[in-house]
């Protein structure tokens, strides 16, 4: 499939991109979330195809990298992770090896910054675990739409308290919203959990909001090209979603986005505010202090990335 770098037009708003002190080692499908002031990113592929399974931590304050170690959970890629109360809870993925049904990772951990500690906790209830989706609330987490073989929908409520895994019915068809899919994004705003993007048979464009932890409302689409292997953030008032891969299926010609939309869950409606210096895929994006941050992944050639970006609302 050839790739290209995909971006015509002009945004709505235009914020200047800035760039930032790249990680001292390129990753892919690497796995990132912030506690305090500070982004941590886990695990990934590297640039010689291997998964990994250490952590780096980037201060804004210092524009600077840190190598935290290796970690007690097995390398792997397309992890997923969730903060709630300081408290990081972190699992599941996929170790690379294809045609392995024990790849498909279904351990889960809490992490706790303040002092590198690591507890494991109850396993993921499915093997359905490649590049999860998560969400936070008061006293649960929801987590679910992996990929293991085939496209599924499955969330399940995790329940801090107890350690305990329930799965949930959210109310999804197959010609409804959200789609069975795999390598959507989603973040939380506003008190909001929103999801979508992906790929299924072809690049998906779907976007719908998980209302009250049992089902999915469709919201406004994500415009311009339909996309999977997307990144995003959430400030204080916006979803940002950045880069991606669209794929229109078998044989078709694929191209690497270069984009940053932004979605307002107050009005339902997405902005073109931005486009990246080139096109990604399989990156990460993290927010700290209204600065929305991205980098890592893979570009339009298939090369693993280093550098970092941020625009700043």
């Amino acid at each position: 499939m050839a790739l290209l770098c995909g971006c015509a037009g002009q945004p709505d708003i235009s914020l200047r991109v800035h760039e930032c002190a790249a990680m001292p080692q390129g990753r892919a499908c690497a796995t990132c979330f912030v506690v305090g002031n500070q982004a941590y990113v886990f695990a990934g592929r590297d640039s010689e195809g291997a998964c990994t399974n250490d952590m780096w931590r980037y201060t804004p304050a210092t524009d600077s990298w840190e190598n935290l170690g290796v970690t007690p959970l097995l390398p792997r890629m397309n992890a997923t992770a969730c903060v709630h109360g300081g408290q990081v809870f972190i699992g599941l993925g996929f170790n690379g090896k294809y045609g392995v049904d024990s790849t498909y990772l279904q351990d889960w951990w809490t992490y706790t910054p303040a002092t590198g500690t690591w507890l494991r906790l109850a396993d993921y209830p499915n093997a359905y675990t490649d590049a999860a989706t998560a969400f936070a609330d008061d006293t649960e987490l929801y987590v679910g739409y992996g990929f293991c073989w085939n496209y599924r929908r499955d969330m399940f409520r995790y329940t801090i308290d107890t350690d305990r895994w329930d799965s949930i019915d959210v109310g999804a068809t197959y010609d409804g919203y959200p789609t069975r899919s795999f390598g959507g994004t989603g973040s939380s705003c506003q008190g909001r959990h929103f999801m979508g993007t992906g790929y299924r048979r072809q690049s998906l464009n779907w976007w719908a909001e998980l209302v009250g932890g049992t089902h999915w409302e469709k919201r406004c689409a994500v415009p311009g090209q339909k996309r999977t292997l997307a990144a995003s953030a959430a400030t204080d008032n916006y979803i940002y979603l950045c880069g991606g891969l669209h794929y229109g299926g078998v044989n078709t010609t694929g191209s690497v986005l270069q984009d940053i939309r932004r979605y307002n869950p107050a009005t339902d409606e997405w902005q073109w505010v931005g486009v990246m210096p080139g096109g990604l895929f399989n990156h990460i994006c993290f927010a700290i202090g209204g600065k929305v941050y991205w980098g890592l992944g893979e570009d339009d050639n298939w090369q693993v990335n280093k550098q970092m970006y941020y625009i700043e609302e």
